[in-house]
């Protein structure tokens, strides 16, 4: 009987191990990476735009930064760009025509027709 107690305290212990470590606070990383990578020539134009509600000048904005992108890499932090224009037009669409004009014009840039 004490083996099989022996036994099960090393089995629990075990799982104490391994699930334990997976869950907690983790550090690393992650957003360091984030922010590492270069920024696109203009796209804190595009940005700036937004935030003063200047819709069709974000939309000028983006679409010089478009015309600037020569990597995959920058091509995908375009997407990424694109993509954070998007939902902050999004927000600001059910309340304001012209950020809902700006969103069908982004949503044309971006589908490539």
């Amino acid at each position: 009987m004490n083996q099989v107690t022996g036994y099960m305290v090393l089995i629990l212990i075990g799982f104490l191990a391994v699930f334990g470590t997976a869950c907690g606070k983790k550090t690393g990383a992650g957003p360091a990476v984030v922010n590492a990578t270069p920024k696109l020539p203009g796209e804190g134009e595009v940005m700036a735009a937004l935030e003063k509600k200047d819709y069709d000048g974000a939309m000028a904005a983006l679409l010089k930064v478009k015309q600037t992108v020569a990597t995959d890499e920058q091509q995908v932090q375009f997407m990424i760009l694109s993509r954070q224009a998007k939902d902050k037009l999004l927000e600001a669409a059910a309340t304001d025509q012209k950020a809902a004009e700006a969103l069908a014009a982004l949503r044309t840039l971006t589908s490539g027709r």
